[in-house]
């Protein structure tokens, strides 16, 4: 073999232990370069698990604060209304659906304006504040329902926003003042009332003095007359009128007077019998043909109810008086009495007695008015009957409803607890 030869055999063996040097030293940092490529993985690995463990907790403490949220929200008995900055509803909450009849999925993702501001100045909702980026603070308005009755409500309205910038949308907060309002309609009616009685006492007082002088100068000239002198018959008129002044002042008396019922167990059956006989055996009522028609032959005897009969008398009697001069001729009154039983927390059973006319019947503003000491449509009435008979009820407990369409007739229900 030529050393030539030799010499690149040499060379040749020489390339490949340095070519197979060079790859297991590769093989080395490819195996280096591995292992930390693997323990680089895993602590990612445990990185990532512990930044999902960590995402999970957070994700649940988010979750239960908007279930707290969520929970306030809806507890709350105030009604809360949120909109985006499109004027679209996107929160909804209890007090607002209990309010309003409105349910959330009817009315999440539409406009305010047409659920509630339809008919109604943007002025008195969270549109304004929108709009002019001003808040409402305890104002007042009536707010529409479902039903179309609006409900008295008063209101706050604040912008919410994310920073000093951004508007995220308004939050309506309203409460409903339908309570309110009546407590403050009573507490009118009952300072009215005690004005009334004081000036009713000052009436009958100033009256029925210088009346008892009338009536003794009357009868004196009466007794100058002749039996034949025909100033006789005008003489019976001034008499005449001096009774019926002396009934208005009774009634003063009657109304201003405190009342202390006398509870008996009475057979309501045996006594509306007795009430009604009374009633028809009245000069007046004999004039105007009533007929009264009953149902208490339908009703077994005796039907204990507790009740001071005279004060009820006189609020029957004055219920059926108002019936007759509503009724028209030729059609009859109808008295019901029945034993029923409230629904809800009063459980108690009432002996309820209806007196149905088919009258001309009252409008809804003469409804409101009904019990107002004074309040009367006809030009003889005084208006203490249905005051007095509302007053004499209240004593027992009860209660007084009246149905009353025009043109239709009127149903006057007295509700006496049956104890």
């Amino acid at each position: 073999m030529s050393n030539d030869v030799q010499k690149k055999q040499d060379v040749d063996a020489h390339s490949i232990v340095n070519a197979f040097d060079s790859f297991n030293s590769s093989v080395s940092s490819l195996d280096a370069n591995y292992k930390e490529l693997k323990q680089n993985i895993q602590a990612l690995n445990l990185q990532m698990s512990e930044q999902n463990k960590q995402l999970e907790e957070d994700f649940y403490k988010v979750n239960q604060l908007r279930w707290f949220f969520d929970s306030i929200l809806n507890s709350m008995t105030s009604g809360m209304v949120v909109i985006d900055p499109q004027g679209v509803i996107v929160l909804f909450n209890n007090g607002a659906q209990k309010m309003t009849g409105f349910t959330g999925e009817e009315v999440l993702g539409r406009p305010y304006k047409e659920v509630f501001a339809k008919g109604f100045s943007q002025r008195f909702s969270p549109l304004y504040t929108l709009n002019e980026g001003r808040a409402l603070n305890l104002e007042e308005k009536q707010l529409q329902t479902k039903s179309g009755q609006p409900v008295p409500v008063r209101y706050s309205t604040a912008l919410v926003t994310e920073g000093d910038q951004k508007v995220l949308g308004v939050v309506e907060v309203f409460s409903d003042l339908s309570r309110i309002k009546r407590l403050e309609k009573e507490m009118l009616q009952i300072k009215t009332q005690t004005a009334l009685n004081q000036m009713a006492a000052l009436v009958a007082h100033e009256v029925r003095n210088p009346l008892g002088g009338i009536r003794g100068y009357v009868d004196l000239i009466a007794e100058s007359f002749d039996k034949d002198d025909p100033r006789l018959e005008m003489v019976g008129h001034v008499n005449e009128s001096i009774i019926r002044l002396d009934e208005i002042v009774a009634n003063f008396n009657h109304f201003t007077r405190p009342v202390k019922p006398y509870f008996e167990e009475t057979d309501v059956v045996s006594y509306m019998r007795d009430v009604l006989g009374y009633f028809l055996q009245q000069d007046e009522v004999k004039e105007a043909g009533v007929n009264i028609l009953h149902n208490f032959d339908s009703i077994t005897s005796p039907l204990n109810v507790t009740f001071d009969p005279i004060l009820i008398e006189q609020a029957l009697m004055s219920i059926l008086n108002n019936a007759m001069k509503a009724n028209v001729k030729n059609s009859d009154i109808r008295v019901e009495l029945k034993i029923i039983k409230k629904s809800g927390k009063d459980r108690h059973e009432y002996a309820a007695i209806s007196i149905i006319d088919h009258g001309i019947g009252m409008s809804k503003d003469v409804l409101q008015q009904l019990f107002t000491p004074f309040f009367t449509t006809r030009e003889q009435g005084l208006g203490l009957g249905l005051a007095l008979a509302k007053n004499f009820i209240g004593l027992h407990h009860g209660d007084i409803l009246i149905e009353s369409e025009l043109a239709a007739g009127t149903t006057v229900t007295i509700m006496l607890p049956k104890h």
